[in-house]
């Protein structure tokens, strides 16, 4: 049975809250280790199998942010975080004060936020970019793993992002708000 299927038999409401998947995970219908988003109330199934090149990019990039960043800052790997009472999304990496407990955390907190993408570019970009927008993430990154290229999406107002540069592999990209930080995409494949 889908993951849709067994939260339809559950009786909890077609438009689900944050506070809705807890309860599901708690009586046991959602596993811990069940991959999906919550978007504007609906679940939306994320890839199980994650190619090698999008594992590889994404564990160099938490390597290299480890290394440079402070101790006081935190490096998530595909941590849940709610940004409204029916929305929770999974990036790949995001970046922000380590005091700040990920529950809590909000777009205006995530000093940088990763997508790394071999076959959701498209809904990274058309789906997910608008949201982080809508939440004033203000630095967001989409690495496409396949064309090797990134995409740098920040100013963001009114839902969507006034800024977007797009960066091939051997450009030198800064993150916006972590000082001191270069990557290269090079490095990371």
């Amino acid at each position: 049975m889908t993951l849709q299927q067994r939260i339809a038999h559950s009786g909890i409401p077609a438009h689900l809250t944050v506070a809705d998947i807890l309860r599901l995970q708690d009586e046991g219908v959602i596993g811990e280790q069940e991959n999906f988003e919550l978007i504007e109330g609906e679940v939306v199934p994320m890839a199980a199998m994650k190619s090698s090149a999008h594992e590889r990019i994404k564990s160099r990039l938490v390597r290299l942010l480890n290394r440079t960043l402070p101790d006081t800052i935190g490096v998530f790997v595909e941590s849940s975080i709610p940004f409204t009472a029916d929305t929770y999304l999974e990036p790949d990496v995001a970046v922000f004060d380590a005091s700040i407990e990920t529950h809590k955390a909000r777009g205006v907190d995530l000093l940088l936020v990763v997508e790394v993408a071999s076959s959701s570019i498209g809904f990274d970009l058309r789906v997910k970019a608008p949201l982080y927008a809508s939440f004033g993430v203000r630095d967001y990154w989409v690495i496409d793993a396949m064309r090797s290229t990134v995409r740098v999406h920040r100013n963001p107002v009114d839902g969507r992002y006034l800024d977007v540069t797009e960066w091939t592999d051997n450009d030198v990209m800064q993150p916006l708000l972590l000082a001191n930080i270069a990557i290269c995409l090079t490095d990371l494949k």
